[in-house]
């Protein structure tokens, strides 16, 4: 073995050796003795109960929570209910997590596990900050990424998150998983409502300065227009298909105060369903954005399902991508085409005529062809 060779196989050895032990770590359980450096947050859960505004800094952007009542809302969405679910997850997280093991004191490193300024624009590190409702400060860490593997008490799994104290150098794994950012899907379901597309029996299209048409589900189970003109088609098979899965669900990029605004109206869409259950969904485009508001009504079992979709949508305006606009409604010009017209029987050819060659010169015969059957030859 030549000495190049056998410095590349060291090499490769050496790397193989770094990289077992590091999956090692990754994936073996914390002992008690590694997970002995105390609470990530002293005294949290304690005070866990008069936390009444959580801000979250990620990417340069501001994400705030506040406590009203018993409920979380989303001051910078107008209000809107956060998820208690979600809020009560990063409180758990944040009280439960213990100091497992000390990480980097390089600043230079600390973007390799996402512990670096949350306000630089790229950073995806988070600055989570938990003040009472008199403005006091209750904890206040930056988090990271999370580290795979299971969670739990200390020593008890190897998953966890990457922390580190504002103002501190020394970043730590800690013990529990600790999710959310500064993103509106981080606290609140996207989906406001979605109901099965197979049992919408009608849907009702009224683009704005046209006629309505509706669509309804036939006895073969497909939807199909109600009325065509005649000497109308459907441009594409699937065009009927897609506007009624377009209208079966609402999710949200933007939620905001609904206001008596009526500029920028383009539409209107409602669907029923089998069991009564209707909603009326009120298109309205502002700027470069298009935004929805929902009627809900239904009656004996489909009552409870109106009503629960009432008590998310009632007052509010959800903005929607513009692909979901631009597929409901369709106008008629985007939905129908003319049928082509029949093509007429081609005329027989006539004497002196050869199909697809048209007559001969002067009616004659080819020259050197056999004479018509019947008659002399020359």
């Amino acid at each position: 073995m030549t000495p190049r060779n056998f410095a590349a196989l060291a090499a490769v050895a050496a790397l193989s050796l770094i990289a077992a032990i590091f999956i090692y770590a990754a994936r073996t359980p914390w002992s008690t003795e590694t997970a002995a450096a105390g609470k990530l947050v002293p005294g949290l859960e304690a005070n866990a109960a008069n936390v009444g505004r959580i801000t979250l800094t990620q990417g340069g952007s501001t994400f705030t929570l506040e406590r009203a009542g018993d409920h979380w809302q989303i001051a910078s969405q107008d209000g809107y209910p956060a998820s208690p679910e979600k809020v009560r997850a990063m409180l758990v997280a944040l009280t439960d997590a213990e100091l497992v093991e000390a990480k980097t004191r390089l600043p230079e490193r600390f973007s390799i596990l996402e512990v670096d300024d949350p306000a630089g624009k790229t950073s995806n590190a988070r600055l989570i900050k938990l003040e009472d409702a008199g403005g006091n400060v209750l904890a206040e860490i930056i988090a990271g990424k999370q580290r795979p593997g299971q969670t739990g008490a200390a020593g008890q799994g190897s998953g966890g998150t990457y922390v580190r104290r504002p103002g501190d150098d020394q970043s730590w794994l800690v013990s529990t998983r600790i999710a959310g950012g500064a993103a509106l899907k981080d606290w609140a379901d996207p989906r406001v409502f979605a109901t099965d597309s197979g049992k919408i029996a009608s849907v009702t299209v009224t683009v704005e300065g046209e006629a309505p048409y509706k669509i309804k589900r036939n006895a073969g189970g497909n939807h199909e227009l109600d009325s065509i003109p005649t000497g109308k088609k459907i441009k594409y098979v699937n065009m009927v298909d897609n506007i009624i899965e377009a209208a079966s669900f609402l999710d949200f990029e933007r939620v905001r105060k609904a206001t008596d605004a009526s500029g920028g109206k383009a539409g209107t869409v409602t669907f029923e369903t089998d069991d009564k259950l209707k909603a009326v969904l009120n298109v309205r485009r502002d700027k470069d954005a298009v935004w929805i508001t929902v009627e809900p009504s239904g009656g004996g079992d489909a009552k409870k399902t109106a009503d629960d979709i009432r008590t998310r949508t009632e007052g509010w305006e959800f903005e929607v991508i513009p692909s979901k606009a631009d597929t409901m409604l369709k106008k008629h010009a985007d939905l129908l085409e003319d049928i082509p017209s029949e093509t007429s029987e081609s005329a027989s050819p006539g004497a002196g005529a050869i199909p697809g060659l048209g007559p001969i010169p002067g009616g004659g015969a080819i020259p050197g062809a056999p004479p018509p059957a019947g008659l002399p030859m020359p």
